[in-house]
């Protein structure tokens, strides 16, 4: 969608307000008379229009999902719509006993704005009962998540410690002290990721301007990458949680390191403005991620490695998310895996 399609949709209901009010105060500007019963026909439709645009105000300034604005704009649409059809009905049944068929144009535009408002507030409260239910529902897959973590993926390093722990009690073999500690990094590790799964997805704290080449190095200093290279090719600064945006670079550089990768590129995406909220890319020398599983790679417990706990990237995705920024898996000029991140401004 483009941005100026977004623009619309997200000031569509202040702008149907806006026309009601305009023909509202423009049958007593034509007129050219301001006569107490012109005021009072015409003040309930005025009014009903101001509380329409302010309906539209606290759905651009309230944590309302942008997407159900325009549901809202629909529903406020068909609202006046159907009170303007039945106006019309009823001025034809009136015709039909002999009655004038016209009504006075305050009565027709009180009707068609009540309608237009009571469309708005049956849509902002359907907005918010679907934000509820697919708030909860999220939940719901988080719960199966999790479950899914405690019941497999936490097991199989426990029975591998413990078949270990036998063998070394029998042997005393280093070796199976070895394979016990490491089992218990796994479960240490698994631990770490589920706690960063369980955060809001929704929910950046204290966004500030960070920049990239600065976040990158960061996070290149608390993961372990032997051997290996960072290059960082961009100034870009993006507004974001600088705790949550090191947790995304620490994220995929360990996923270089884990699929032996020697040299990462964090850069700009070549099109994206400067003032974009986000347009930058890392990028590896590994193996890459095959078209078919670009997709799957960012759910929970995916992995291609024995070892590997499967989350990295579902928390990269959930950041993202966080940022209403969009994540697109290309393939790198050296042939690995190349993250892309899109925001506002985007290509």
């Amino acid at each position: 969608m483009s941005q100026y399609a977004v623009s619309f949709r997200n000031w569509s209901v202040v702008g149907l307000g806006g026309g009601l009010l305009a023909v509202s105060v423009s049958y007593v500007a034509i007129d050219g008379t301001f006569t107490t019963p012109e005021f009072v026909q015409f003040a309930i439709p005025t009014a009903l229009s101001l509380f329409v645009v302010a309906l539209g105000v606290w759905l651009r300034t309230a944590e309302f999902p942008d997407k159900f604005v325009g549901v809202v704009f629909l529903w406020s649409f068909a609202g006046g719509v159907s009170m303007g059809l039945l106006t019309g009905w009823l001025s034809l049944l009136q015709s039909i006993t002999g009655q004038p068929m016209l009504q006075p144009a305050s009565i027709v535009l009180t009707k068609v704005t009540l309608g237009v408002l009571g469309g708005g507030l049956l849509g902002a409260y359907y907005g918010r009962l679907q934000q509820r239910t697919d708030e909860l529902a999220e939940q719901r897959n988080r719960l199966d998540e999790f479950a899914s973590i405690v019941s497999h993926d936490l097991r199989n390093p426990m029975n591998v410690a413990q078949g270990h722990l036998e063998l070394a009690r029998e042997t005393g073999e280093d070796r199976h002290f070895e394979a016990v500690e490491d089992a218990h990094d796994r479960m240490e590790r698994l631990v770490d990721e589920v706690l960063a799964l369980s955060r809001r997805g929704d929910t950046v704290d204290d966004p500030t301007a960070v920049n990239l080449n600065c976040a990158a190095r960061e996070a290149w200093m608390t993961v372990e990458t032997p051997e290996m290279n960072l290059r960082v090719e961009t100034d870009r600064t993006v507004v974001s949680d600088s705790r949550r945006l090191r947790a995304l670079f620490e994220n995929l550089f360990r996923n270089a390191v884990d699929h032996g990768g020697q040299t990462v590129v964090v850069g700009d995406i070549d099109g994206v403005p400067a003032d974009a909220s986000a347009g930058f890319f890392i990028a590896d020398d590994g193996p890459g991620i095959p078209p078919e599983d670009r997709e799957l790679v960012f759910e929970g417990g995916y992995s291609t490695q024995s070892d590997g706990t499967g989350f990295g990237l579902a928390i990269v995705r959930r950041i993202a998310e966080a940022h209403d920024w969009r994540i697109r898996i290309t393939e790198s000029e050296a042939g690995g895996a190349r993250f892309e991140f899109l925001g506002g401004g985007g290509t």
